[in-house]
């Protein structure tokens, strides 16, 4: 959404997709986005092949968190105020991100609970 929004939304005569700061914000949230899958990716695999996958699963939860209030707040920036009303889509999305994050336990509770496992010698080289 936010790719063909800053494409079609003209500022100064040009689209501000065409904005080094815009281009660079978007970057950094592809960068996420991939960063995210990757760790899910890893979780997954572990997952299918039956192996322990606490600490991998966690990781996940963690950038899962991070990763939706960066995106999302970063697209919604770009919208500007389109982003926040509540007729357009990526307002639920947001909303979405959110309420997954409080449902599944929140990043801040996920780094505290590897945290402790990572003290104690759990999940370090396994």
């Amino acid at each position: 959404m936010a790719a063909g929004y800053t494409s079609e939304r003209r500022q100064f005569g040009v689209p501000i997709a065409t904005f080094q700061a815009v281009g660079h914000r978007m970057a950094d949230c592809y960068i996420d986005v991939e960063c995210l899958r990757l760790c899910t990716w890893q979780a997954l695999s572990l997952l299918s092949d039956e192996q322990p996958a606490t600490t991998e699963v966690q990781i996940a939860k963690i950038w899962a968190g991070d990763v939706g209030h960066r995106v999302s707040y970063a697209c919604q920036h770009v919208h500007g105020g389109t982003g926040i009303d509540r007729d357009y889509p990526l307002w639920r999305y947001c909303l979405w991100l959110r309420y997954n994050e409080i449902a599944l336990g929140s990043s801040g509770a996920q780094v505290a609970a590897l945290g402790r496992r990572l003290s104690v010698g759990e999940g370090l080289f396994t």
